[in-house]
């Protein structure tokens, strides 16, 4: 059984989001969903920071879903004791996700970890350290965006899908709406279980084009976005996350080389950045 834990914010002083449909519209698609009696799913709403780690506790999720605002490297957006907003940093939530990733202590302990809240890449990156999956936004998004990414995320998990699958129809989701948004999303993979390995950390980066090109068509697809986030192209100039990756690494290697791209260096020096984390 997977334990979804729900974590909602939108402090009196904050821009009102549509919570409660994308709250409302997440369990409806897991109720009629294939695999509905694998999951749970608990929300928290109007959650301070003492309420996360009591919901922690209470729960012992499997996964962690937040919805509400981001600050980018200043934090997410909780709520204080009189209901205005109070940030979180991604180091202290880092931490906290760490406690609850120790199979020592938890059985089942989380894996997987959803920011549904603008600017939350940077905070992403921090808990990615601790979690072995995490979604976060690389810049705002809307608040229809965010409920079609959420929708298409959870149904792909309830049909039993993996979470990688998950993510994509996600982004999917988010197009099929209509939305330009779908490459906002990210999902960070550095501590794949061994059923899904990372490439190995010794493996050498190829040198010549012709074998980088390759290589980049190989590696696998939440890698491949982690270095897209670290390249930031501008706007425009490759496709986002649910195109296929045969049309994004022809598209990354057209700006890399183009007069206004950084070269076939910097994408050297990203992917062994992305493959050797630590």
């Amino acid at each position: 059984m997977q334990k979804i834990l729900i974590l909602a914010a939108n402090p009196k002083n904050t821009s009102r989001l549509r919570l409660d449909e994308e709250l409302r519209e997440i369990e409806a698609g897991l109720r009629r969903s294939q695999h509905r009696d694998r999951f749970t799913l608990t929300q928290r709403l109007a959650v301070r920071s003492r309420d996360i780690q009591r919901a922690m506790l209470e729960e012992t999720p499997q996964i962690v879903h937040f919805s509400g605002h981001g600050e980018g490297a200043e934090g997410l957006v909780f709520e204080d004791e009189t209901g205005q907003a109070q940030l979180v940093s991604g180091s202290a939530l880092a931490g906290l996700f760490a406690l609850f990733s120790d199979p020592a202590e938890f059985p089942d302990p989380i894996h997987c970890v959803v920011l549904n809240g603008c600017y939350s890449a940077v905070q992403a990156e921090a808990i990615a350290e601790q979690v072995p999956y995490v979604v976060g936004m690389t810049q705002a998004i809307g608040d229809r965006a965010a409920i079609e990414f959420a929708v298409g995320f959870y149904d792909a998990l309830g049909a039993g899908r993996t979470v990688e699958f998950a993510y994509r129809l996600g982004c999917a989701a988010i197009d099929l709406a209509g939305k330009p948004e779908s490459a906002t999303p990210i999902l960070i993979n550095k501590k794949a279980p061994p059923s899904s390995p990372s490439p190995s950390p010794s493996k050498s980066i190829p040198s010549g084009r012709t074998e980088l090109y390759q290589f980049l068509l190989n590696l696998p697809g939440p890698q491949f976005d982690q270095v897209i986030f670290a390249l930031n192209p501008p706007r425009g100039n490759i496709s986002p996350p649910s195109a296929p990756q045969g049309q994004r690494v022809p598209e990354l290697f057209a700006w890399l080389e183009s007069p206004i791209g950084p070269g076939l260096d910097a994408l050297k020096t990203v992917l062994a950045h992305v493959l050797n984390p630590r």
